[in-house]
């Protein structure tokens, strides 16, 4: 993978999520568990700034994880965008980067290219542990709706469509 298309990635993947970060703890769910009253586990992980951010629960806001790769980065706007314009910070929006095929020997000018090119804080799975247990699809953008008390609401993977959007806001609303 070249610099450059590393720089395009992390600028498209991210550049409009207002995401807090999060640092490694391990946890395990299937995909078919991610749906209706089950509860998300919680986790931490580690920013660009090395930064620990911690994801738990109970608390004061419901949660949007945006899990998206270089693949997948191209649909993540289409989500946040219009989430974010309607809700703006009565809800948290956290961006993960699944990274996983990041070689060890990269993963410092990854870091580098999110503090230099990226304003908000970015959660960066380096193992892709985190992703792959909230059932994060390569590829595709991967969002997952949380109520504040934990339990997975909604979780919807690709592109974004005016369906899958107003599921999402009807399924806010009505918390």
């Amino acid at each position: 993978m070249k610099f450059r298309d590393l720089t395009f990635l992390f600028l498209v993947m991210f550049g409009c999520v207002n995401a807090a970060a999060a640092s490694g703890t391990e946890f395990s769910i299937s995909v078919a568990e991610l749906s209706g009253t089950r509860s998300a586990h919680e986790f931490q992980l580690q920013d660009q700034y090395n930064k620990s951010y911690s994801v738990s629960f109970p608390r004061e806001k419901h949660i949007v994880l945006v899990f998206g790769d270089r693949k997948g980065s191209s649909q993540i706007e289409g989500w946040v965008r219009p989430l974010y314009d309607r809700y703006k910070s009565n809800i948290d929006i956290f961006g993960v980067a699944e990274l996983s095929a990041v070689p060890g020997i990269a993963k410092p000018v990854v870091r580098q290219i999110f503090k230099s090119q990226v304003k908000y804080s970015v959660m960066l799975d380096w193992s892709g542990k985190v992703s792959r247990a909230y059932g994060y699809q390569p590829g595709k953008a991967t969002i997952v709706l949380i109520q504040n008390n934990g339990s997975i609401s909604m979780k919807k993977i690709g592109a974004a469509t005016t369906g899958g959007l107003n599921s999402i806001y009807t399924r806010i609303d009505n918390f």
